[in-house]
């Protein structure tokens, strides 16, 4: 399945969703998340959606214009995650990373953060 394709977010939230951490982590915590591929303008940027640690729904940026935080890297960068040469925590304070929010709520919820990505990792069968 690739990465950032509406297929993948169907899936990425179910995953979400049956997880206890980052639900537990995130249970008091509401916001709009942007995720892309910053050099695969063939792919489009998925948007998800959080209410109290649940994603609720997603879809395309193109659908919202209340997104609060926007993660984004290269294809390289991504694939260095998901082939584990980096950690979710390092990846997102690196170069080829960029995110956009308020830092002091990422701040405050950066271990559900962490783990928001680490369950993309464990998808099975990812194309990045």
């Amino acid at each position: 399945m690739q990465l950032m394709t509406p297929e993948w977010a169907a899936a990425y939230t179910e995953a979400w969703n049956n997880d206890e951490k980052v639900m537990k982590k995130l249970k008091n915590f509401s916001t709009v998340f942007k995720y892309s591929i910053s050099d695969r303008g063939d792919l489009p940027s998925v948007v998800i959606e959080v209410e109290k640690g649940i994603c609720t729904t997603f879809g395309t940026s193109e659908q919202y214009d209340n997104i609060e935080f926007d993660l984004w890297a290269d294809t390289a960068s991504w694939q260095r995650v998901f082939n584990h040469e980096i950690s979710v925590k390092k990846a997102m304070v690196s170069k080829g990373f960029g995110f956009k929010g308020p830092k002091l709520k990422a701040m405050m919820n950066m271990g559900g953060f962490e783990r928001s990505i680490e369950i993309m990792v464990e998808m099975p069968d990812i194309q990045i």
